[in-house]
């Protein structure tokens, strides 16, 4: 599914625990990993090589550590913006993921262009897949101590119905034998009352709904997901999705990225973006360009 992913990783602390939970990846496919760290131009003044020095060693030792993990690894460190160069290596290797964490952007990036992440996902071709880094307790550093793992466990499927949606959903099914154990579909209809719609819209759009939802049940129970329920919510999609995080233990997230627009996105926000930003859970976004590459 996901033989080839790009990792970007900025070599601090809490990119040494994803790293060493990397094995993780394994059940969505990986084999091959392209390690990068992307050194910002911004304000780099005659320092570029010193830089690079200091980072050459974290970056080979990270590497090292993937290795160990049973993959097959190549890095690089390209001077650049981050979204632009994370884009342009996953172009150039072909590679079926994105995978981003926690960054240290300036106050520059996070007013102006948003989060490294954000960033990557308005450029990206490839489907992108946000880690977070919440530690368990009581385990030696070096081992696998992160939240984010048995990705596969239990997994939230949010949709619109929409052509972006559907890529998410056929991502759900090319999972589907990878030990994916239960999907959650999500809808929220998100219909206002009062006159804005002729009398009885309200209602067909309940029915046309569960219609979808129910076609999404059998789409997904065919494709050998063993477990797989439907939830329809009459409110507005992110409260919605936030009330299932905390009713149910999701292990992953998987929708659309449903951007309307840079500019949009950029000021006020997505719900693929705010989901990204407060979810508990890893997320993966499929784009709208996201290329439908299968594969084991």
């Amino acid at each position: 599914m996901f033989a080839k992913i790009v990792l970007a990783t900025d070599l601090s602390p809490a990119w040494d625990e994803i790293i060493a939970c990397a094995g993780e990846l394994k059940v969505l496919g990986c084999r091959e990993i392209v390690l990068m760290h992307v050194v910002t131009v911004k304000f780099l003044g005659g320092f570029t090589e010193q830089i690079r020095a200091e980072a050459e060693p974290k970056l080979a030792a990270q590497a090292e550590r993937l290795a160990a993990q049973g993959f097959t690894v190549c890095r690089e460190m390209p001077l650049g913006l981050p979204a632009y160069a994370i884009n342009d290596a996953a172009q150039r290797h072909c590679a079926d993921l994105i995978v981003v964490g926690p960054q240290k952007p300036s106050r520059w990036q996070e007013r102006i262009l948003g989060s490294v992440a954000g960033a990557v996902l308005h450029r990206a071709e490839a489907p992108v897949l946000f880690l977070k880094t919440g530690i368990r307790e009581g385990m030696a550093p070096g081992a696998c101590r992160l939240h984010a793992t048995e990705l596969l466990r239990h997994v939230l499927f949010p949709t619109d119905f929409s052509e972006i949606s559907e890529r998410a959903g056929a991502c759900l099914e090319r999972l589907a034998d990878r030990r994916l154990a239960q999907v959650t579909v999500l809808h929220a209809l998100d219909v206002p009352g009062g006159d804005a719609y002729p009398p009885g819209f309200q209602e067909m759009a309940v029915a046309q709904t569960q219609a979808a939802l129910a076609a999404w049940e059998e789409r997904l129970r065919r494709a050998g997901i063993p477990r797989v329920k439907t939830v329809f919510d009459p409110g507005r999609p992110l409260p919605a999705i936030l009330q299932v995080l905390e009713s149910q233990d999701i292990s992953l997230i998987v929708m659309g990225a449903q951007g309307k627009g840079f500019i949009r996105e950029l000021f006020l926000g997505s719900v693929a973006h705010n989901v990204a930003r407060l979810a508990p859970c890893p997320v993966l976004l499929t784009p709208p360009g996201a290329r439908g590459r299968g594969g084991g």
